[in-house]
């Protein structure tokens, strides 16, 4: 399949929008995704550190609500955006236990239903490496966000994480699926209008080894 190819775009969307509709029933309880980690938790709440006391937050492919609730539990107004019906189920379940007031919507990061500038901060978790469009993603993040806004995503640097998840046909056509230099990720967000790209690695040598990226929206694009 190749990315340029509309067709097998679309099939790829639709293939990896059910794959994650099915997962979600059951994504809490993989080690891998490292979501009870006390690591995990201090990774990311340092990482979230970049971003301004009391922002509204975008967190892209939110999932279950990791990051999310993270963000609440530090003061922010969080909207969770994810494509799968089945995640975000599990998210607004989490939201409500804990009594939090978190925004939740479903859809595709490449049309983001938000308005230009209407957040100063975006997250996404384990979502760089399974985008089928970059290009577009980046750009709408960089719409939504506000002038000097915040970008804080991580990219698995795992070159067969993909494999571990799609068939053979949908990973060839994700472009930062098998990425073990984070560089062009970093090219990408530029383009995309974004600047100040700070990255840090994170995890050992082996399958969870990954980049934790900030970057500020370019101010006058």
């Amino acid at each position: 399949m190749s990315p340029s190819d509309g067709q097998g775009l679309v099939g790829a969307h639709s293939a990896i929008r059910a794959f994650w509709e099915e997962e979600g029933a059951r994504y809490d309880q993989k080690d891998a995704h490292g979501i009870f980690s006390e690591a995990e938790r201090q990774l990311w709440t340092a990482a979230l550190g970049a971003i301004p006391p009391s922002s509204r937050v975008l967190d892209i492919a939110t999932g279950t609500g990791f990051v999310a609730l993270l963000l609440a539990e530090l003061g922010h107004q969080v909207t969770g955006f994810d494509a799968s019906r089945a995640m975000l189920a599990h998210a607004r379940a989490k939201a409500a236990e804990r009594g939090m007031a978190i925004t939740f919507v479903e859809g595709v990061t490449e049309r983001l239903p938000f308005p230009d500038a209407s957040f100063d901060a975006v997250t996404a978790r384990h979502f760089i490496w399974t985008l089928v469009e970059p290009d577009k993603a980046f750009a709408e993040w960089r719409r939504v966000l506000t002038p000097g806004g915040t970008l804080v995503a991580d990219c698995s640097l795992n070159t067969q994480v993909a494999a571990h998840h799609y068939s053979d046909e949908v990973a060839a056509a994700l472009p930062f699926s098998e990425v073990g230099d984070p560089e062009p990720i970093v090219e990408a967000l530029r383009s995309a209008g974004f600047g100040d790209v700070d990255l840090h690695i994170v995890g050992d040598d082996g399958e969870r080894q990954r980049a934790v990226l900030c970057a500020r929206a370019t101010i006058g694009q």
